[in-house]
């Protein structure tokens, strides 16, 4: 029998301990845990992509680690962009400033030249690839990645608003596969910019994910929320929204994920998470010791299902991009 192939895509927000966006002081220490996470990458044989925030690139000592790792050719580094920490530090610190988008042209402009700049002077590279902080994209932001040299993006989580969280982007596509994405109209779809979007995969346990979105959406109809229809249709395993992410969901519900998607012909999963979750409290995720190894478990369950059921091939968010523009990637 043969296996089906798959590309597999480990994103990381490489970024300070501190979670939000209130903070005046930070600190790196999550970035000391980081070696026994590539240890388990190592063993899998996965490349993963470092998106890192200027405040680690600003530490000496965690530029070491990541240095190390990159010299071996063991990692890719890109860049995670927050605005509250990231210079210029023009405008006032609020939550509507912490989605990038909502920054005027030139101060996102900056902000990245900024942080491009610093990755460079201490790794020795341009970094290439790029996440905005809590998934802040907007059509300005990609005028500015093109701007400053940047082929791939994974901000876009499909399916999910951000709009109630200090006005961010609302990503309504059900889109899986990389695409380019657009100067204009909504960042969440696609267009025919220099950058390609590997969003995060965020799908469902039924197929196709367009109709089941949509039965989504009524069930969280606040119109018949005193029914708590999609509480009751979560817990029953009648649909599930699922992120690929160890953050958010069960190692059976990523491999149920997993499972579905591949059947029915996906090339590429992206599985995303935060540095700051591999040093318990300094996440809302990995809060003690005990949900550290069991975040751990369910990472290396992951690779263990893909890596028995198909023919896993690791790739980074730069890889994604050239072999998109190679087309050895299928289109829609």
């Amino acid at each position: 029998m043969t296996l089906p192939a798959l590309n597999l895509v480990v994103t990381i927000d490489t970024e300070e301990d501190n979670w939000g966006h209130e903070h005046s002081e930070f600190t790196v220490e999550n970035i000391r845990m980081i070696p026994r996470l590539q240890d388990l990458f190592d063993r899998y044989r996965i490349k993963p992509t470092y998106l890192i925030t200027y405040q680690v690139a600003s530490c000496k000592w965690a530029v070491n680690i990541l240095a190390e790792m990159m010299s071996r050719n063991k990692c890719e580094l890109g860049s995670h962009l927050h605005p509250w920490n990231t210079p210029p530090l023009t405008e006032v610190i609020n939550e509507r400033n912490s989605m990038l988008k909502n920054l005027p042209y030139e101060l996102q402009s900056a902000k990245l030249r900024v942080l491009t700049d610093k990755i460079e002077s201490v790794f020795g590279m341009r970094p290439r690839s790029f996440r905005a902080g809590r998934w802040g994209l907007g059509c300005e932001t990609v005028k500015v990645l093109i701007e400053n040299g940047y082929v791939a993006d994974s901000s876009v989580t499909p399916t999910i608003s951000w709009a109630s969280y200090g006005d961010g982007p609302e990503f309504a596509d059900v889109k899986i596969k990389p695409y380019c994405l657009p100067t204009d109209g909504s960042a969440g779809t696609a267009g025919s910019s220099s950058i390609v979007e590997v969003p995060a995969t965020i799908g469902f346990n039924r197929w196709p994910f367009e109709f089941w979105q949509k039965v989504y959406m009524k069930l969280h109809d606040e119109r018949l929320g005193f029914l708590h229809l999609a509480g009751v249709a979560h817990r029953l395993g009648l649909l599930r929204k699922i992120w690929f992410s160890p953050e958010e969901s069960s190692a059976r519900d990523m491999i149920t994920l997993a499972r579905v998607m591949v059947a029915n012909g996906a090339q590429i999963l992206n599985c995303s998470f935060h540095s700051n979750s591999l040093l318990p409290g300094k996440s809302p995720f990995v809060r003690n010791a005990k949900e550290l190894e069991d975040f751990y478990r369910k990472i290396e369950k992951i690779f263990q299902y893909l890596s028995m059921h198909t023919h896993l091939r690791s790739m980074t968010l730069s890889d994604v991009s050239r072999l998109f523009n190679e087309s050895e990637l299928h289109r829609d």
